[in-house]
């Protein structure tokens, strides 16, 4: 068993960047207790324990090492500590409320066109291990054994809501169909919408871009839309962007869901849960946050890898409605933002006739 100086040298290497944190988890665990004080192994260090674990990917024996722990006494704080958070979930992942976004109601690129909107959904695969006999099934397009995890975001880039544990090779829209219909179900208020790819179905409740129509584009230049389409599109990946940004700060964030970790796989899913919840708890505690500095945002893909069929005419005749309402949403959308466009474009040229020719080449 560690003395007391080596629990303090050990859980220091941890706290010096987390400090507030671990101190909030503390009071959490102990107000709702989740987690108690055990011989030998305060609260702190169980919390420095799995910091560790997640944000660096430290394996076992390591921890053994550092914490001059057992394995079986590691593995049994870890496993204490995550599960202790994953209660958190209804505490730290709240769903998107009615107002409008800030980062939409000041923006006049997206005000009012986007006044329903609440956030950005997206599918991304987590690196798992599974049996033999299971990697079939999780196998995902890209050839890597991987969990399909769906994620709803807010535009201040927190998480609304996380669905993890689905076979890497079920497509996004399946997923999204389970977290509509299950009993911790993703809930889009009346009247609002998330912004999707095109792997997902239009509905009223998400909207997708035009496919087939150009995706990334500029507004000034050389490149910009040339229809409503494609300014739509435009604004719609630069909106939708707030969950690739988010996907890539939580991966960089938590080393562990970078590779495949030793753990069940009921574990594996609590791990990306857990690390959803605490990046909402930095997100809200943290103003400075190191992760939005310098990030590396992935781009968009302009096509969906394709949709499975819907066999039940009736669920495919409901679709079909939805699919119609929210095609003449999107319109709607579309056309009023490419009228404005096109308006202020019209006032710039009568005031810069010189600014357009140098933009146009003449």
């Amino acid at each position: 068993m560690a003395n007391s100086e080596d629990d303090e040298d050990a859980i220091v290497v941890v706290t010096a960047a987390t400090t507030s944190l671990i101190a909030c988890y503390y009071q959490y665990f102990v107000e709702k207790t989740l987690l108690r004080h055990s011989k030998g192994v305060r609260v702190e260090e169980k919390v420095a324990i799995f910091m560790l674990a997640v944000g660096h990917n430290e394996r076992n024996r390591v921890l053994q090492e550092r914490f001059q722990h057992s394995g079986e006494t590691i593995s049994r704080h870890f496993n204490a500590v995550l599960d202790a958070i994953v209660q958190l979930a209804d505490d730290f992942l709240q769903p998107a409320g009615p107002c409008t976004p800030d980062e939409i109601r000041d923006n006049p690129r997206f005000y009012p066109y986007f006044k329903n909107c609440v956030g950005a959904i997206d599918g991304t695969h987590i690196p798992a291990m599974v049996s033999e006999e299971e990697k079939p099934l999780y196998r995902n397009r890209k050839g890597f054994i991987s969990q399909n995890v769906l994620v709803a975001c807010s535009f201040d880039l927190q998480f609304h809501y996380v669905l993890a544990g689905w076979e890497g090779s079920a497509y996004d829209a399946r997923v999204l169909d389970s977290a509509l219909t299950r009993s911790d179900k993703l809930i889009v208020p009346e009247g609002k919408f998330y912004l999707g790819d095109a792997g997902f179905a239009l509905t009223p409740s998400f909207i997708t871009p035009y496919r087939g129509v150009r995706y990334h584009l500029k507004e000034y230049g050389r490149n910009r839309p040339k229809d409503a389409k494609e300014l739509f599109n435009l604004r719609h990946s630069s909106l939708r962007n707030a969950v690739e940004r988010i996907i890539g700060i939580l991966k960089r964030r938590f080393i562990i869901l970078q590779a495949q970790p030793q753990y069940p796989y009921e574990s594996q899913v609590k791990i990306v849960l857990a690390c959803c919840i605490i990046h909402n708890h930095i997100r809200r505690e943290c103003i400075n946050d190191l992760f939005l500095d310098g990030e590396d945002v992935t781009t968009i893909p302009e096509t969906d890898p394709g949709i499975p069929e819907d066999n039940d005419e009736g669920a495919r005749l409901g679709r079909n409605r939805d699919r119609d309402l929210a095609s003449e949403l999107r319109n709607s959308i579309a056309d009023a933002i490419w009228n404005n466009y096109r308006r202020r474009r019209y006032i710039f040229i009568l005031k810069c006739p010189t600014l357009i020719y140098m933009d146009l080449g003449v």
